[in-house]
């Protein structure tokens, strides 16, 4: 998939369904759009029922370049301003014990990543467990915040809206807007759901709040655009899944991304399982880029 006719002062929306207000505010602040050319965009927007930044890229007012500039001011500063963040915990070993045999093979899981995955032009992968309880969680939030320190601008989506785990990692609010904010149309766009700059290079996107129907959300052409969407802000975006066996959204969500680790943990995982499930990936169109052993 690797994959707003005002002025500058305009108040930012609360990134509800209709509101359109952060994307032009950002081409306004850029000068990538000019009051007229905004108050055009509204027009065409309005006429073909199309969002403000789709209208301002038919009328030829700005490239996806500026685009993309216009989005990654809004990510870096416009999403989540007012969320309260606690301290990250312990279990993000890269951080509380960097000098631990857990980091150093985190260290060299991150390695392996950069040179087969991110050189090649892959922009995300998703990480799978057969079974629940391997630690794929931890495995990836400690991955995230390792490629981060190498300067590896990175996303972390949890999107294991079942029984997620990463805000607790990164100690971010539980029932905060969310993956399934953004899903269940209680905000407009992706990128008013990332916490950007958890960690320096280090955005994350938390599950949000309980849904009902996971599974029909994930597989909604929502999820694929949205996330389409922000790939390419990123050099990588790394997705937790719920344990393949518990339900079908960490299958939908790989064939979605394009690419998977599978995720074992030894005395725990049978290889019989983890052979069943590199045969759904495969079925699911992801490609098996790995596998993960831990012991820890």
């Amino acid at each position: 998939m690797n994959t707003i006719p005002t002025s500058l002062a305009t108040t930012v929306s609360d990134g509800r369904i209709g509101a359109d207000a952060p994307i032009r505010d950002a081409l306004l602040r850029l000068g990538l759009l000019t009051d007229d050319e905004a108050a055009r965009v509204a027009e065409h927007q309005a006429a073909q029922g199309v969002d403000f930044d789709q209208a301002a890229l038919q009328l030829g007012f700005i490239g996806a370049e500026e685009l993309d500039r216009a989005r990654d001011q809004l990510v870096n500063s416009l999403a989540l301003q007012e969320d309260v963040r606690r301290g990250v915990s312990d279990e993000l070993v890269v951080l509380s014990d960097p000098v631990s045999a857990k980091a150093e093979s985190i260290r060299l899981l991150r390695t392996q990543v950069i040179a087969q995955h991110i050189k090649p032009g892959r922009r995300a992968m998703a990480f799978v467990a057969p079974v629940d309880g391997v630690g794929c969680s931890y495995l990836v939030a400690n991955l995230a915040a390792a490629l981060s320190q190498v300067g590896t601008k990175t996303l972390l989506v949890d999107s294991n809206l079942r029984s997620p785990r990463i805000d607790q990692i990164f100690g971010l609010a539980a029932n905060g807007p969310g993956l399934s904010s953004y899903l269940s149309l209680q905000v407009s766009r992706p990128e008013r759901v990332i916490h950007a700059n958890v960690l320096p290079n280090l955005s994350v996107i938390t599950a949000g709040p309980p849904v009902s129907r996971p599974q029909e959300l994930l597989s909604s052409t929502r999820f694929r655009d949205g996330m389409n969407m922000l790939l390419r802000e990123y050099d990588i975006a790394l997705f937790d899944t719920p344990a393949a066996n518990s339900c079908a959204d960490a299958l939908t969500i790989s064939s979605v991304i394009g690419y998977a680790v599978i995720v074992a943990r030894r005395d725990k995982t049978f290889v019989g399982d983890v052979a069943t499930l590199a045969g759904q990936l495969a079925a699911a169109r992801s490609s098996v880029v790995g596998s993960v052993l831990s012991e820890f």
